[in-house]
């Protein structure tokens, strides 16, 4: 009897002894899940803040770049140029300019090719290689305006489209530069609105696929009669091209093309209507 007593309570002490170890084991486990989640977690919170970090503007890129001096190098026609601006050294283009050297401080020197009356069929495919052979650090497109002049048709537009991106397409593979693409200009009332509308679209579907910056420059001029004319009054600067219109953008409306380009200087991603 006491034989069986004792080996009773040796198995009950071999139980409970089992029975610790298995709550310990499972405690143990638990233990580990917790810490795996907590690593988990604390991984993906890193991974989204690294991807937050690595969101960069234009002038962010700008400032990283090697070379002491930066080439700007605007294509486009007579707003590039500079008509009306009060003088050369008030156009946007040349704004801009100073407004990069601000935005980087760094030199920065001012190229392109302008020409007025031109397109992007007509002119900006032929000159996109000079633009090439400036090494520009950031270009400005700036076309459609003459484009639309004869109106939207489907071939006009898919003529635009064909340029356009050619042009985007040699700067993207020949050259490092930020590109901007600029939409066209016109008066409020305009007599080629509808069709400028148009070929606006067709700059954002290329700044969609290609991942670009947009400048919109509807948004000077089609709730806005000050920024174009008083016609009639001599530009020295411009002197070849007559007297100031009431078509092209006056000094106010150069300040302020300049004043959105500055904008996308400092702008995380890109511009999407």
């Amino acid at each position: 009897m006491k034989k069986r007593n004792i080996l009773t309570f040796f198995l009950l002490l071999l139980l409970l002894a089992s029975g610790a170890s298995f709550l310990s084991a499972c405690g143990n486990q638990r233990e580990k899940q917790s810490e795996t989640s907590v690593k988990k977690k604390t991984t993906n919170s890193s991974k989204k803040k690294k991807k937050v970090s690595n969101i960069t503007t234009v002038a962010d890129k700008l400032k990283k770049s090697s070379k002491k001096q930066l080439v700007y190098s605007p294509l486009g026609d007579s707003l590039s140029v500079g008509l009306f601006a009060d003088s050369k050294a008030s156009r946007f283009t040349t704004l801009f300019t100073d407004d990069i050297k601000k935005a980087t401080g760094k030199d920065v020197s001012e190229k392109g090719m302008s020409v007025v009356g031109k397109t992007a069929s007509n002119f900006g495919v032929y000159q996109v290689n000079n633009i090439v052979s400036q090494d520009p650090d950031i270009v400005t497109v700036e076309f459609g305006t003459n484009d639309a002049a004869g109106g939207a048709t489907a071939t006009a537009l898919n003529s635009y489209e064909t340029s356009m991106n050619q042009i985007v397409d040699t700067l993207q593979q020949k050259t490092h530069a930020q590109i901007i693409l600029m939409t066209s200009w016109s008066p409020k009332d305009g007599k080629n609105v509808e069709a400028d509308k148009q070929f606006d679209q067709v700059v954002y579907k290329i700044a969609k696929q290609k991942n670009l910056p947009v400048v919109d420059l509807s948004t000077i001029w089609e709730h806005n009669d000050n920024v174009t004319g008083p016609a009639g009054k001599t530009i020295s600067d411009f002197s070849d091209y007559l007297t100031r219109d009431n078509f092209h953008p006056n000094q106010l409306g150069h300040d302020k093309i300049a004043e959105l380009l500055n904008k996308q200087l400092t702008r995380e991603g890109t511009y999407e209507r």
